[in-house]
């Protein structure tokens, strides 16, 4: 396999290409409550100034891995962090698992095959294979090459016999989301045109009551 660089954040999200929808659909509230919300001019580069409501996963996806493979490591780290605090069931397995090898894991240049290969077969007692490598590619467990190409290499065929099974037509939760997002549009534009007409109605009587006072203040004139 093509050899990337595994330390930076664009490196990391390429192997992962193939995962990128599935983390996406795991963080894409995160990224419209906390990011695009906080970064209106994000949002006006990229996404046109649309209401975040309007963004759909789809046009999300397109622009985060842009943007990420681009070199914007911030975004990476963002993406990373929500990822692992919805999985921490894994982050804990792993933490707690290093630390039995070195208190200080953190430091660890490359753990030897020795230390890996049992590590990685009680991970995948506990979790799926694809759950595993996302998580040791993102959070940058240092195990050796051959055994992360290997696992990769499972994780792959494991992506493309749940593909197979279920082809990728989108979640049951993001084509209600969407039609949600329909009929609010539908009923903003419905109050919108109600609002427009109310306004003009209103400036219809104002023009009525200015003219019939104007009338009024002519005929006391006239009596005078």
């Amino acid at each position: 396999m093509e050899a990337v660089d595994r330390k930076t954040w664009a490196g990391r999200f390429a192997i992962l290409s193939p995962w990128f929808a599935d983390i996406m659909n795991v963080v894409k509230r995160d990224c419209k409550s906390e990011h695009l919300r906080l970064d209106p001019v994000f949002v006006r580069q990229h996404f046109g100034g649309v209401p975040l409501h309007r963004i759909t996963l789809d046009e999300m996806r397109a622009v985060y891995m842009q943007q990420i493979l681009g070199g914007h490591a911030r975004l990476g780290e963002f993406v990373t962090n929500r990822w692992l605090f919805r999985n921490m069931d894994i982050y804990r397995f792993f933490e707690d698992s290093l630390q039995k090898i070195s208190t200080e894991f953190e430091k660890i240049a490359e753990l030897s095959l020795e230390q890996s290969e049992p590590l990685i077969a009680q991970a995948l007692e506990k979790f799926d294979i694809e759950k595993v490598f996302c998580f040791i590619t993102l959070n940058e467990v240092a195990i050796p090459t051959e055994l992360f190409e290997k696992l990769q290499r499972q994780a792959l065929e494991r992506l493309a016999e749940r593909q197979e099974q279920t082809p990728e037509e989108g979640s049951k939760e993001e084509l209600l989301r969407q039609e949600m997002d329909r009929i609010k549009d539908r009923h903003e534009k419905k109050l919108q045109e109600l609002t427009k007409k109310h306004q003009q109605e209103i400036q219809r009587l104002q023009i009525e009551v200015s003219s019939l006072r104007a009338d009024l203040k002519k005929a006391l004139k006239a009596k005078v």
